[in-house]
């Protein structure tokens, strides 16, 4: 009789395990869900905040624009407000792709941002300035994005 109960219990025991385990699944499944999301809305929150920032400013959309161009010739002043500004959109961009690789950013919330950067790096301010500047992101962005904008530059090309 002993030999039974102890038994029953060895099984109720397993019964618990396995559902402690799926249990454990669906909490980690809903905490996967959470951090992306606070991932994207940060990312997302961000990136807004700096376009919002931009065209606020008639001055700043100006100097944006007008640096973008690459054609129009900025103060010295102009020109280092440009650079952070650049600097500061190109650094959340990066921020992103590191998110995305690691698994926080889901590849449609990514493809999004993506055309973003690829949008700016078809300027020709942008270019110039990615040109002196590739040297303060990281290699693997730095790859990523070289490769993003030879694609788009190669997509348009044939589309023409």
């Amino acid at each position: 009789m002993l030999e039974g109960l102890g038994n029953i219990g060895d099984f109720l025991g397993g019964i618990g395990v396995v559902v402690t385990l799926a249990y454990l699944a669906i909490q980690i499944r809903k905490n996967t869900q959470s951090v992306r999301s606070a991932a994207l809305d940060s990312i997302s929150t961000s990136i807004s905040e700096f376009m919002d920032k931009v065209a606020q400013d008639p001055a700043l959309t100006k100097l944006w624009f007008d640096g973008l161009s690459g054609t129009i010739e900025l103060s010295e002043t102009d020109r280092q407000r440009f650079n952070l500004l650049l600097l500061s959109l190109i650094r959340r961009w990066e921020n992103a792709f590191h998110q995305s690789r690691a698994g926080l950013l889901e590849s449609a919330s990514w493809a999004g941002m993506r055309g973003g950067l690829t949008f700016v790096f078809s300027s020709p301010g942008a270019q110039a300035w990615w040109e002196r500047s590739r040297g303060l992101f990281s290699s693997e962005f730095v790859v990523f994005a070289e490769g993003a904008y030879v694609a788009m530059r190669s997509s348009s090309q044939s589309a023409a």
